[in-house]
């Protein structure tokens, strides 16, 4: 979904960037240039490694190996992403990520942020 997204909005994507014997099934894709958490703006892209959020309840959800798209950003790391193949569905879907633990949430896992470039 992330490639085709910003191959179709005119960016630059993970294969333009790293080329295509760089993008394999395991690969931590390089989507645009770094950003952080505190600087993370609708419309970038993160790259997920054995994310995991549990909340207090024992509910949790997993993301061994993906990618989304920022749509909104709001406080303490909470993120609402646009993401597909989660649950068994590849439809996309909007969702709720964490990627700070506190208020009974517990976060664990890798993630990079990137800011997408215009292709040239």
């Amino acid at each position: 979904m992330v490639e085709t997204t910003l191959r179709e909005s005119g960016a630059r994507t993970s294969n333009s960037i790293m080329g295509a014997s760089g993008v394999t099934a395991t690969a931590d894709y390089v989507w645009g240039t770094p950003t952080t958490l505190a600087n993370l703006a609708p419309g970038d892209i993160i790259q997920m490694r054995n994310y995991r959020y549990s909340e207090s309840d024992g509910a949790y959800q997993t993301r061994p190996h993906h990618s989304a798209i920022v749509e909104a950003v709001w406080a303490d790391g909470v993120i609402d992403v646009f993401e597909c193949n989660v649950n068994g569905s590849r439809r996309v879907q909007q969702n709720t990520l964490y990627f700070q633990s506190g208020d009974g949430i517990s976060v664990s896992g890798r993630w990079w942020f990137y800011r997408p470039i215009p292709r040239t």
